[in-house]
């Protein structure tokens, strides 16, 4: 008897080769079954995926400082009255 070519051309779990592959891991590519899928903010992984991203140091902040921000504001503030003031005594008129 020939195999149906539909289940020839069937995926298999990378993982668990007994299984049908349900998904693709969007990191490495490889097919996986249900019980290795898991979905993260809509985007299949796999197990050693996810491992992988675990083990991966969180991204430092570059946020500015509370003192930074506060000298900018005033840096900003002082600029624009600074700048009234020059338009007011006409400093930049012909």
């Amino acid at each position: 008897m020939v195999p149906d070519p539909f289940f020839r051309s069937m995926r298999v779990c990378r993982y668990h080769p007994d299984r049908p592959a349900i998904g693709l891991c969007m990191r490495c590519r490889a097919t996986i079954c249900a019980a290795c899928c898991t979905r993260q903010d809509g985007i299949n992984h796999c197990h050693a995926c996810l491992s992988a991203l675990a083990a991966r140091p969180p991204k430092p902040s570059r946020r500015l400082s509370p003192v930074w921000s506060a000298g900018l504001l005033l840096a900003g503030v002082w600029a624009m009255l600074f700048g009234l003031l020059v338009l007011a005594q006409g400093g930049l008129g012909p």
